[in-house]
């Protein structure tokens, strides 16, 4: 992209005109001029302008005097929500005409603007032509998807898709969607990609916008274009991507007994701590799945002991598993009927919803517990649990359809097993016949905690949040 003259972008990502000047005494000064956008058209335009006037001042004396900014906008009335670009008169024309020339010449296409003034004719509203019919702003319209998606998207994918949407409004600002095109996205994908970000990330906020505009062009509010702008714009594909990337390794014997260590209930005393990687073990679930389960959804059903996981990173992790006798045998059970006699929601009530899940505070300890037993490559995290589940029961020759429903992965050939498929009891019994085959070499009395109800703590936990509760029923009875 051609860069525009004296035009500059500061950190905040306003663009502003950047005069270098010579001042009486000799000395080099830097006058910035602020364009009050974000907007990255916007800004090209005004300061195409600016440069044209300022160019043709300084040709006509030696001594020119800068074309008043706020006046240039006013006279040029870039009214970007409405799509139209008015002028005052024949020499604002040509102007205005000079400035669309030279943002063609950038653009390689007009802007998604049209002029919208007959010359020595006063100006109506029947005579305002527009190119773009006026939609929503895009934060409108992307609260609108995403109210849709909560049918079919998990929580955390609602999430990480609305922090995509913000940062892109941070960038360009909330402006009607129809104003959004091929340069902007351009832009954004090239900023990220100087951000160091790597490719697969780039790809995946990409495809968040992708899916938006798509959705607004079936819907008919993103009408500037029959594709979407994200179009042709992702970086390889996904086949040549995942070829490049170093997936996760399952632990190894040695590093599974280096981790779960008789120093194991020393480095993970809260109940979040020591529960959700022993979980993992014998699930191969995702953090945030154990993280967020209802306390009520630990359950037995038809004589087995279950999980039932209600939401995850897809579709295929909603699913129910059996809870494995080592589970039982370290008080998994009896931690949650304690919850649950509690009357609390959450099988792990103190932890708050966050930016990054339930179980941020679990992942963060669980990785200085790695450090501290030297396991320090990088391929060996939290999510190799999962792998090492997956792993070992292929290696024992496992029913494949069973290690699909264990751990809500899909197999090679695309296809998953539903939700309701192992709720009988011979379903259930034969998957936890598969489970019960995972087995490691650790020490398990040496891991089991003396209460592993965690009585003491939750007790605690509740008695602070009582107290809080009433601190701040009486601050609200006091107020005026």
């Amino acid at each position: 992209m051609i860069r525009v003259p004296r035009l500059k972008q500061n950190r905040h990502g306003v663009y502003s005109i950047r005069i270098l000047w010579t001042d009486a005494a000799g000395q080099r000064r830097e006058s910035l001029h602020s364009l009050g956008t974000r907007h990255a058209t916007t800004a090209r335009l005004l300061a195409l302008a600016f440069n044209e006037a300022y160019e043709r001042k300084r040709a006509m004396t030696e001594k020119p005097k800068l074309p008043n900014l706020e006046e240039l906008v006013r006279k040029y009335e870039l009214d970007m929500a409405h799509g139209v670009m008015k002028a005052d008169g024949a020499a604002d024309h040509a102007l205005m005409m000079e400035a669309l020339k030279a943002y063609k010449e950038i653009h390689g296409q007009f802007p998604p603007i049209q002029e919208a003034m007959t010359i020595g004719r006063p100006q109506t509203q029947a005579m305002v032509q527009r190119i773009l019919a006026k939609s929503m702003p895009f934060s409108q319209a992307t609260a609108a998807y995403l109210e849709e998606k909560q049918h079919d998207n998990a929580p955390q994918t609602l999430v990480e898709k609305g922090r995509t949407y913000k940062d892109f409004t941070d960038v360009f600002g909330d402006l009607d969607i129809n104003l959004y095109g091929k340069p902007e996205l351009v832009q954004w994908k090239t900023a990220d990609l100087k951000r160091g970000i790597k490719a697969n990330r780039i790809n995946k906020r990409l495809g968040q916008v992708n899916d938006f505009f798509n959705w607004a062009i079936r819907h008919g509010h993103y009408t500037a274009s029959d594709k979407s702008p994200v179009e042709g714009l992702f970086i390889a594909n996904k086949d040549k991507l995942a070829a490049k990337v170093e997936h996760y390794e399952p632990f190894t014997s040695d590093e599974l007994k280096a981790i779960f260590s008789s120093a194991y209930l020393e480095d993970m005393p809260k109940p979040d701590h020591y529960w959700i990687p022993i979980v993992s073990l014998f699930t191969g679930a995702r953090r945030e799945e154990i993280a967020s389960l209802k306390a009520a959804n630990v359950k037995t059903i038809d004589g087995v002991p279950c999980f039932q996981i209600e939401g995850g990173k897809t579709a295929d992790a909603r699913r129910v598993v059996p809870v494995h006798p080592h589970l039982n045998a370290l008080g998994f059970m009896a931690y949650a009927q304690h919850v649950q006699g509690m009357g609390q929601e959450f099988l792990f009530p103190f932890t708050t919803e966050g930016a990054n899940g339930r179980g941020k505070n679990a992942g963060r300890q669980f990785a200085l517990l790695l450090d501290k037993r030297g396991i320090k490559d990088d391929r060996k995290v939290f999510h190799s649990f999962r792998h090492t589940v997956i792993t070992r029961l292929h290696a024992l020759n496992s029913n494949p359809a069973h290690v699909m429903q264990i751990t809500g992965h899909r197999g090679e050939t695309g296809q998953s097993v539903h939700f309701n498929t192992y709720t009988h009891d011979m379903g259930l019994m034969a998957l936890a016949e598969t489970l019960g085959k995972l087995v490691y070499p650790l020490d398990w009395d040496g891991l089991k905690m003396p209460d592993p109800t965690f009585k003491a703590f939750l007790n605690r936990w509740k008695l602070i949040e009582d107290r809080n509760a009433r601190t701040a029923k009486t601050r609200k009875e006091k107020t005026p």
